[in-house]
């Protein structure tokens, strides 16, 4: 969308091709997202061509949702194939034999496109001089310079009466055609996670807020969340997200997604503060009747209560700022003890900071505040439900399972966690009766790969854990922190781990805190999940996939050997034949499946360079030679895993798998609004309802007054379904994913109602008030 809109402004259109040549492997999605875009081709290159893939330089891709998208697959040398072509006669018959002998074994169609450029290369100078070289060297073969538009169309033509083999399925085997370098998920991890957090609030935490204000977001609102958009997909392509380039595009990268976190929470807070009616020039100029109160929001499409996050704060002492200031700063204010209107509280950690309560037309107030993170327990709130909640005492809520913690367990009632005296911690699901001995355990090896190959060699040593204490005593959140210490190197630097259990959740939260100080190894957490020959079911684009271990023939493996890790996008379960265990990631990006049942997750990956020249895994230079000191990934860093227990994989089961990633990743929060003026309400409200139907985006639309809202029927049958808004719904429409009207949808009143077909993606534009 924001590509096709940049190209329009420029006075282009871009050609009906999804476009991707160089990208490491093809999501199962792909043919679904081309046919909602009106593109019936897409071209690629890595992740297919192997030996288990059709000879064919043309086939038909069957996406995940039903799609079928004719595919133009590149030669191996890809999108260079074409690239510097001769000026002499000689030198292009010379060429033209290559091309031929490497095009017409595998020619679907008779016709065949060949790129000329080059990763990062200027136009070709004399290239209509060298095409007339050329197409004299072919003859009688033509030679045609053309349009990627008016290539994709002769494509097609042609392979409109030509039986093409079809293909399904994730695309991630090249082994043995060309490189597929499946190594990089694990590489510059930390800039991953950070990705897919700054992605996941713009998704889930900013559009939803601007979908349900006024009109869907004025001129302004749009314009800034095309901004934060433009930053973010900035640090994506081509080699930067991935961890393939030079230190200096990874420091690129970090900038960007700095912008695209500040004017995120900028956009969310003008949201949420404009479904309040809260007033923040009045509210500047009117300290004295300031009655603070909690904003809780919920950000999934669904009602739920329980656990809720808090960071609370009050006012201690005002700042003065400017000339004469240091005289009138203000006197301390006596502190009261922590209360919100019936919730009940559990502290956590307290500090002191400054904060500003900002305006658009003053200086901001500054003031000296307390400052404490905490958990409450809050009654069901709606789906993108928003509300205040006074800083008064109140009648406490009754708090469902609360958490007893020992010196060695976690308990409430429907998970029990225990910590040996070695630090060895086990799993125990009451609810389900089952048990797992040795949850957690850390693991190092040593890496003399690059950034786009792991070389695994021999392992290196590790300590072993040992409990620490209590970190929480409950009753809402209990916390006992694990100490995985690296060895005998005490230049290894520490690992810890804190075991989190909240009242009433049926899942375990691991939330990793460590200091990197090795440089050419990977630093792996094992969780024992399953038993041996369980199958691995991982979430992916829209729909979860199947994975199974891939194996190669071995002359294959001479040119690229397999990559045993793949990619963890939310989360990974392993599955047998009565029970299924899900381990769900904030955002490192790679996993392998073991034989034994068990994922292990990268935590950090430390190298030193951009490519070597000498791995045996990957002989030859994937890219140009440079030293990356800073993908040793030296110093701290974090993550946050959960792990939950369920029965028989089901539906049911997929979508209870689904609404517990949700818990885990985008949980009820809370954060205190000193400035508040009103009495507490409530606002917003956006509900996603239908058996297998899972929440994908809701977001201003492209057309003014209008806005998106998408899901995915993750069910292989019809599912009848609706959008329930807090809001008067003018008129909807039946879209494609580029947002073209297709067919017109049922509405009443806030309710739009709809059928979905089996694993079908339905995007539906509503215009509102």
């Amino acid at each position: 969308l924001h590509g096709r809109a940049g190209v329009r402004r420029l006075r282009g259109e871009p050609p009906a091709v999804l476009y991707c040549p160089d990208s490491f492997g093809h999501p199962a999605i792909l043919p679904d997202l081309a046919e909602g875009f009106g593109y019936p081709l897409i071209l690629l290159w890595r992740g297919f061509g192997g030996r288990r893939s059709p000879r064919s330089d043309m086939v038909r891709w069957r996406g995940a949702a039903g799609a079928s998208v004719m595919v133009c697959h590149l030669p191996p040398d890809g999108y260079e194939f074409g690239g510097s072509l001769p000026m002499d006669f000689e030198g292009a018959r010379s060429r033209w034999a290559h091309i031929d002998a490497v095009m017409t074994p595998r020619s679907a169609t008779g016709v065949a496109l060949i790129l000329n450029g080059a990763d990062h290369h200027a136009r070709q100078a004399g290239l209509d001089a060298a095409l007339r070289k050329l197409g004299h060297a072919a003859a009688p073969v033509r030679v045609l310079g053309s349009s990627l538009s008016l290539a994709s169309n002769a494509l097609l033509h042609a392979a409109a009466h030509s039986r093409l083999p079809e293909v399904a399925g994730e695309l991630r085997d090249s082994y043995g055609y060309t490189w597929t370098l499946q190594g990089t998920f694990g590489t510059r991890a930390a800039q991953k996670r950070r990705n897919a957090r700054a992605e996941r609030m713009l998704v889930h935490d900013v559009e939803p807020w601007i979908a349900l204000s006024a009109a869907g977001g004025d001129g302004a609102t749009r314009a800034l969340l095309d901004a934060a958009w433009r930053s973010l997909l900035t640090a994506h392509p081509h080699d930067t997200l991935c961890g393939t380039s030079i230190d200096a595009v990874a420091a690129a990268f970090d900038a960007r997604v700095s912008v695209v976190e500040t004017e995120s929470k900028g956009l969310r807070d003008d949201m949420l503060a404009g479904l309040l009616d809260h007033d923040a020039e009045r509210a500047r100029v009117s300290i004295d009747e300031w009655r603070p109160a909690v904003v809780v929001r919920n950000s999934v499409a669904r009602r739920r209560g329980g656990v809720v996050e808090l960071s609370l704060k009050s006012t201690v002492a005002s700042i003065a700022v400017g000339p004469g200031s240091a005289a009138r700063q203000g006197v301390r204010k006596q502190q009261d003890e922590w209360c919100v209107d019936g919730l009940p509280l559990q502290i956590l950690a307290e500090h002191e900071d400054r904060a500003l309560t900002e305006s658009p037309r003053a200086y901001p107030k500054a003031d000296v505040v307390r400052v404490a993170q905490a958990i409450g327990w809050l009654p069901p709130i709606g789906g993108y439900g928003v509300r205040t909640i006074a800083h008064v005492a109140g009648h406490a809520t009754a708090v469902l399972h609360p958490v007893t913690v020992t010196a060695s367990a976690l308990d409430n009632g429907l998970v029990r966690v225990e910590v040996g005296a070695d630090g060895a911690v086990t799993l125990i699901d009451v609810v389900h009766g089952r048990r797992i001995h040795r949850l957690l355990s850390l693991e190092r090896s040593r890496d003399v790969g690059d950034l786009y190959t792991p070389a695994i060699r021999e392992s290196l040593p590790v300590g072993p854990p040992h409990r620490v204490g209590i970190a929480h005593a409950g009753p809402l959140r209990g916390a006992i922190d694990v100490a995985l210490d690296g060895g005998d190197d005490r230049d290894a630097g520490s690992v810890g781990i804190s075991l989190e259990l909240d009242a009433n959740a049926k899942f375990l939260r691991v939330r990793v805190r460590a200091d990197n100080r090795l440089t050419d190894q990977r630093t792996r957490l094992r969780f024992a999940l399953g038993s041996p020959g369980a199958t691995t079911l991982a979430d992916a684009a829209f729909h979860p996939v199947l994975r199974d271990a891939l194996a190669i023939e071995p002359e294959d493996a001479v040119m690229e050997m397999v990559i045993p890790t793949a990619p963890l996008h939310r989360w990974v379960a392993r599955i047998s034949a009565s029970e299924t265990a899900v381990l769900v990631s904030d955002g490192l990006a790679e996993y392998e499946s073991a034989p034994d049942g068990a994922v292990h997750v990268t935590l950090v990956r430390s190298v030193g360079e951009l490519s070597r020249h000498d791995l045996p895994e990957r002989p030859g230079h994937a890219g140009w030679p440079a030293s990356t000191p800073a993908a040793q990934c030296p110093g701290p860093y974090e993550a946050c895993f959960a792990v939950q227990l369920f029965g028989a994989n089901s539906n049911d089961v997929r979508d209870e798998i689904d609404q517990f990633a949700e818990d885990v990743l985008l949980p009820i929060v809370g954060e205190t609004l000193r400035s508040n003026l009103l009495p507490p309400r409530c606002a917003g409200g956006l509900e996603l309802h239908g058996a297998g139907l899972a929440f994908s985006a809701a977001c201003p639309a492209r057309e003014k007054d209008w806005i998106v809202l998408r899901c995915v029927n993750r069910r292989e049958v019809v599912v009848e379904g609706a959008w329930a808004l807090g809001r008067v719904v003018h008129e909807a429409m039946i879209a494609r994913l580029d947002e073209t009207p297709i067919t017109g949808a049922n509405v009443s009143a806030g309710v739009i109602t709809f059928t979905a077909a089996p694993r079908a993606i339905v995007t539906i534009v509503a215009r509102v008030v």
